[in-house]
């Protein structure tokens, strides 16, 4: 963007700005050995790290983030600290 710019000299009136955040997760085994081996289900892995994202990135609690409560009741038994609100 510095180069196109100018460093700042040219104006840019009509442009947008988009971000791409990557996340990766490690299990110590594949896919089946953790899910039959180790007993954790990698889907609530992903969906925890998601719920932190989203409510880092958009500054609000995992609760208002969530539109389904049947999702909200599950996630919330299982990270009830993701849920806690501050007094």
């Amino acid at each position: 963007l510095d180069a196109i710019s100018r460093s700042g000299t040219l104006p840019i009136d009509c442009a947008e700005l988009h971000v791409v955040i990557a996340v990766s997760h490690c299990f110590e085994n594949d896919v089946m050995g953790t899910v039959i081996q180790d007993n954790i289900n990698p889907i609530e892995k992903v969906e925890k790290s998601s719920l932190i994202i989203g409510s880092t990135i958009y500054g609000e609690s995992c609760e208002t983030l969530l539109a389904d409560s049947a999702h909200s009741d599950r996630l919330t038994a299982a990270f009830p600290s993701l849920f806690i609100t501050a007094v």
